[in-house]
């Protein structure tokens, strides 16, 4: 039986880099550029507030409409060869592990790609919270299927995982993106960027 949880961010926390960009760019090659001035443009007509997920929405649409999931597995394997990994992080990871606490990652980037990065990287795993990216027919629409799993909305789905468990609970993350869901941590570990 578990005695208990850590929940690990990926960018930035399990890695230096920020892996959406890299993965956007494998799989789009120079149209990932051209997606990111005509999301630019569309964001810049939005409310302020909402800007960043319509960029977001917009890059995502662009980039991944149409793409198959194995050509996301095939971009998946190109990116994780110039994947920096955070070894103090991974080694806690482990440490976790061996003492019998359940290991979830929460992460803002994509279903579509991160857990063949973590099959990858050989990292056993209990729970896995991402961006869900819609697939039909094996074809990516370039929509979401769910919010963005990022700020007050990763905090929401760690605490719903979790479901209220009397556990003792670690976390590991970057601020601010991971300031929310740090909060839900008895040992919360802030990782420098």
């Amino acid at each position: 039986m578990a005695t208990g949880v850590a929940v690990f961010d990926f960018d930035s926390t399990l890695i230096h880099q920020e892996s959406m960009a890299m993965f956007l760019r494998a799989i789009a090659g120079q149209t990932y550029f051209t997606g990111c001035g005509v999301a630019g443009f569309k964001a810049l007509q939005s409310a302020p507030e909402n800007r960043r997920d319509r960029f977001r929405a917009e890059l995502l649409n662009w980039t991944l409409a149409g793409k198959s999931l194995l050509q996301a597995e095939k971009a998946a394997e190109r990116i994780f060869t110039k994947l920096d990994w955070i070894a103090p992080i991974l080694d806690a990871l482990r440490q976790h592990q061996a003492q019998g606490h359940l290991i979830l990652v929460a992460t803002g980037s994509l279903s579509i790609y991160i857990p063949t990065l973590l099959a990858l990287k050989d990292l056993q795993i209990n729970g896995l919270l991402t961006t869900e990216m819609e697939v039909k027919k094996g074809m990516i629409t370039g929509q979401m299927a769910t919010r963005s799993c990022t700020g007050p909305e990763k905090a929401r789905r760690v605490k719903e995982w979790l479901g209220g468990e009397k556990t003792p609970v670690w976390g590991y993350g970057n601020l601010p993106h991971d300031s929310e869901m740090l909060t839900l941590a008895d040992f919360p570990t802030v990782v420098p960027i």
